[in-house]
């Protein structure tokens, strides 16, 4: 049964919801918002379905924006004006599936999102409504992933490529082959410098029936429910963190205030914050180590919640979700944990996307589960 969006409440809802569950990567859904409010105006259909409702050898790609979240990739260059054309592509991640359609010399029957995260699963949504085709109830992380090889995919050990890239000024790429996923992440993430930030990418293009074996199912469902789950918890008065924390079945990790923060453009947004703790928290400190998402925590200089669980920071207040490019020290904010999606569960799953990916081999991961308690 297809699912979807049908008046700005919803699209509100949505666009929270898929932030909240990125991990506080994704980037701010600012631009994703007015093209998706453009889709409405025109009457186009912004909804999604299960994969059990698609043909078994409808081809599904996948679709995201790759670059980093750091400040000035959301800035406009003046020297990328000084050397691109004047036209503008809009919406470059439409035009990515339109050159992979071109490489592949056959038609893109949907899309199912790389991640849920504030932008791209947004931008997949767009897509798939300009488009005219299928946007899949699912993604290949059950969350926000910094790379390529921290998805389901690369999990599995399914094709990848050709993977086709499109940026705003309408340069077009195509990786046919690459020495390894990894590599292809690293191409991409330099091709997304070169073009002074985020470039439009279309890549995996499966049968659905390999899409079924491989994705998490239900989670842009899921988004618009945490999504609305917010909303109403302030609508009644009551506390829209905990409510946060319920509808994703997980915990209040920490409250506090950001005292520290320090960050470095890589290609990918890296660095740390460190909040001090507030109300039942105080007197203790929670670090953050993010690569675009947060991944790891320090709860008093020891180890604590990790990928692939997810660390999401969020306003204290509102529990309205917050991304790694713009928190500021003296913000005051909760941190909201949630387990891990079942496919990151095995050693296989840990080596895809825990500590030990990042390059922290010392770090010890332990399930939330036996970390954080009580839930909220």
């Amino acid at each position: 049964m297809m699912t979807g969006i049908s008046n700005e409440t919803e699209l509100e809802d949505f666009l929270r919801g898929t932030n909240f569950l990125s991990a506080s990567g994704g980037g701010e859904p600012d631009v994703q918002r007015e093209l998706l409010l453009d889709d409405m105006a025109r009457g186009l259909n912004l909804a999604w379905t299960p994969i059990d409702e698609l043909a078994p050898d409808a081809l599904i790609c996948t679709a995201c924006f790759s670059g980093s979240i750091a400040p000035e990739v959301f800035e406009a260059s003046p020297e990328a004006d000084r050397i691109a054309g004047p036209d503008r592509i809009r919406r470059p991640m439409v035009e990515s599936v339109r050159a992979l359609e071109e490489e592949l010399g056959r038609k893109i029957d949907g899309i199912c999102s790389i991640e849920i995260g504030g932008i791209n699963t947004s931008a997949v949504l767009d897509a798939a409504a300009n488009l005219g085709i299928a946007m899949v109830d699912g993604d290949y992380a059950g969350r926000a992933i910094p790379e390529l090889h921290a998805t389901t995919p690369h999990l599995f050990g399914v094709q990848v490529l050709p993977w086709a890239s499109v940026d705003e000024y309408g340069n077009t790429i195509v990786i046919r082959k690459a020495a390894s996923n990894a590599f292809a992440e690293r191409i991409g993430k330099h091709l997304a410098q070169a073009s002074f930030g985020l470039i439009g990418c279309a890549l995996v293009a499966l049968p659905a029936s390999e899409v079924r074996r491989i994705y998490v199912p239900g989670t842009i469902s899921e988004s618009l429910g945490v999504g609305r789950a917010i909303r109403e918890a302030r609508e009644q008065g009551d506390d829209p963190v905990e409510a946060a924390a319920r509808a994703l079945e997980g915990w209040v990790l920490f409250r506090g205030t950001i005292v520290e923060r320090e960050w470095s453009n890589t290609g990918y947004l890296e660095g740390t914050h460190v909040i001090e703790g507030e109300g039942s928290f105080a007197g203790h400190r929670l670090k953050v180590w993010f690569k675009n998402e947060n991944h790891l925590t320090w709860l008093d200089g020891a180890d604590h919640v990790a990928s692939p669980d997810l660390i999401e920071v969020c306003d204290a207040t509102t529990g309205e979700p917050l991304v790694n490019t713009y928190l500021k020290e003296g913000d005051r904010v909760a941190v909201v944990a949630a387990r891990r999606r079942e496919v990151w569960n095995s050693e296989a799953g840990l080596a895809t996307l825990g500590p030990a990916h990042f390059g922290w081999n010392d770090f010890e991961y332990r399930p939330i589960e036996s970390l954080a308690g009580d839930r909220a």
